[in-house]
């Protein structure tokens, strides 16, 4: 059924693709100029399938919508995290290929592949002449990958959907995902050796740097920490990946910091991370099983930080579960900073989601999946990932990424395979056919 609209599709998403969306300071849009640029081509696409768009006049967000009535929504995001060749990318992250069955680039993945899966599920059914009895909004999100500062403008000023997805996620769908704390841990001291690691909380830093020092050398060998020069700078070698799993990852900035400090030198910022963060991506002294729920334990990630002449900031991401309070963990991380005369900033708190298995939205969501993929095993979800999702009541992360399928997001060398993007679509195909179909 989809297939007549491959070609379509992948030149879509390469469109996309080929725009560097990743923010950027700017004094005249509000994440930088290649953002709202990706913005503007998108809604663009969805004018010339025949969607009414909408962007917000200072630039925060865009929306196209089709239909009348009650309102669906579909939350996309076009903003990407950071691509450079020498994290391990075999080709230009911002050139789209297809090499085989995958459609390679920064974003197939996450999230521009999926969104015009999406996209074009509905235009198939449209395309059939079938009508609507919802309307429904694709909501396209720019800076889901830092503050998400779109979403909530457009929660401030538009109106929310009664229901609705997200194809940001692992069919067959997830239906809670854990609370986001994202905190600034800084220190006035000062620190002789520049050092610095990591370009965002959400992911495991890959590299981390600072000059070169043979004693830091030594201990980095002595350590079996992996490294290399690049002229006079030290730079230490990591494997990035998503901090809802950090386990899946190697982080470069802890390994410097345990170098430095086997290296002989102090500072509170080095004994915060080596004292109270451990390789399983844990607090020191944590009481995971009080802390715990169904949801799972709480996780830490030191994603970046810097350890300089002006003082230290070091950058955590953790993942909390549905039940725990965000004040049990500050007061947790507060009396751990405090400890090591640092401070603790909050920088950005995201709520928990949870929608009953029950649900008419769950179950119609569901039983499409089952219906397309004749998987009847694979239960829904549990994530510490974070999806526009959690923005609105009723709304969930859907797709499209296959069970048991490899992940790429955040990572080098992203890509999406076709055969199983164009199997999520016709899972998209039959979710509207259930939630907004007048027939």
């Amino acid at each position: 059924m989809m297939n007549h609209y491959k070609a379509e599709m992948i030149a879509a998403i390469s469109r996309l693709v080929e725009i560097p969306s990743v923010f950027a300071e700017s004094s005249e849009y509000p994440f930088g100029a290649a953002v709202d640029h990706c913005l503007d081509v998108a809604l663009a696409m969805m004018a010339g399938l025949g969607f009414r768009t909408f962007k917000a006049p200072d630039g925060m967000y865009g929306y196209a919508e089709i239909g009348e009535g009650e309102l669906f929504g579909v939350l996309c995001h076009l903003d990407v995290v950071q691509a450079r060749q020498e994290d391990g990318w075999e080709h230009d992250p911002f050139r789209p290929m297809v090499q085989g069955d995958w459609l390679c680039g920064r974003g197939t993945q996450d999230d521009k592949g999926p969104s015009v899966a999406a996209i074009y599920a509905l235009k198939s059914l449209l395309d059939e002449g079938h009508k609507l009895n919802k309307r429904v909004r694709f909501i396209f999100g720019i800076d889901e990958e830092t503050m998400w500062d779109s979403i909530h403008a457009y929660c401030d000023r538009e109106e929310r959907p009664v229901s609705g997805f997200v194809p940001d996620s692992t069919f067959p769908l997830t239906y809670a995902e854990k609370g986001l704390l994202q905190l600034q841990i800084r220190s006035g001291k000062r620190f002789a050796l520049p050092c610095r690691g990591g370009d965002s909380m959400n992911a495991v830093s890959a590299h981390a740097e600072c000059p070169h020092d043979p004693a830091v050398e030594r201990a980095l060998r002595e350590l079996e920490f992996a490294f290399h020069m690049d002229g006079d700078t030290v730079c230490v070698e990591g494997l990035t990946a998503h901090a809802k799993n950090p386990w899946k990852g190697v982080n470069a900035n802890l390994h410097l910091l345990r170098a430095l400090r086997q290296a002989g030198y102090e500072h509170d910022a080095i004994t915060f991370a080596c004292d109270m963060l451990d390789e399983k991506f844990r607090f020191e002294g944590f009481s995971q099983e009080d802390l715990s729920d169904f949801s799972g334990p709480v996780t830490v990630n030191l994603g970046k930080f810097s350890l300089d002449e002006q003082g230290a900031v070091l950058g955590i991401d953790l993942r909390l579960p549905v039940t725990c309070e965000k004040e049990t963990i500050l007061a947790l991380v507060r009396e751990k900073a405090a400890a090591c005369h640092m401070t603790v900033e909050e920088f950005d708190w995201l709520r928990p989601i949870h929608v009953p298995l029950d649900s008419p939205l769950v179950s119609k969501l569901l039983q499409a999946y089952r219906e397309v993929t004749g998987d009847a095993k694979t239960e829904p979800y549990i994530s510490a990932g974070a999806t526009f999702a959690r923005a609105f009541d009723n709304c969930v992360a859907f797709g499209a990424n296959m069970p048991h399928s490899p992940t790429s997001e955040h990572q080098p060398n992203e890509r999406i395979s076709i055969i199983k993007l164009m199997q999520a679509t016709e899972v998209y195909r039959c979710a509207f056919s259930y939630l907004v179909l007048a027939d």
